[in-house]
């Protein structure tokens, strides 16, 4: 985003409420994680993700995901870091041969459903997504 952001500034046709990144990839793995470690419905689950896309910016907010489960400070660092480190956790079980591409493409389509059900007028579509902000 931030790269996106300079281009279209510098060809004079940045609109920061136009430009956002999707983060939709890490909030799949994260409710897939919590879901499993919860023992609930995957399809059930929220977990919101803040930061960026890359290893220890990514931060899943477990302790506001829902529905609520008891899982341990332990449990929780535990998701953290699977969360952080699951890209890689595929390249890895690829044997370095691929990606995550099929996870990659389910977020572009959730992602992108969601675009279309808030431009149909749905309301209470929330998708989390990097945007510019002032926050540092």
């Amino acid at each position: 985003v931030p790269i996106a952001a300079e281009v279209l500034k510098k060809e004079g046709v940045y609109d920061k409420k136009k430009l956002l990144g999707v983060t939709t990839l890490d909030v799949v793995r994260a409710k897939t994680f919590y879901a499993a470690k919860a023992g609930v419905q995957v399809e059930k689950v929220d977990v919101p993700v803040i930061g960026g896309h890359a290893g220890i910016t990514i931060l899943p907010l477990f302790s506001q995901a829902t529905p609520s489960a008891p899982l341990s400070d332990e449990d929780i660092d535990a998701l953290t870091i699977r969360t952080q480190n699951g890209g890689t956790e595929v390249v890895e079980a690829k044997d370095g041969k691929g990606s995550a591409t099929l996870s990659m493409a389910y977020a572009g389509a959730m992602m992108g459903d969601a675009c279309l059900q808030g431009l149909a007028g749905k309301k209470d579509i929330v998708e989390c997504s990097y945007v510019e902000s002032p926050v540092v």
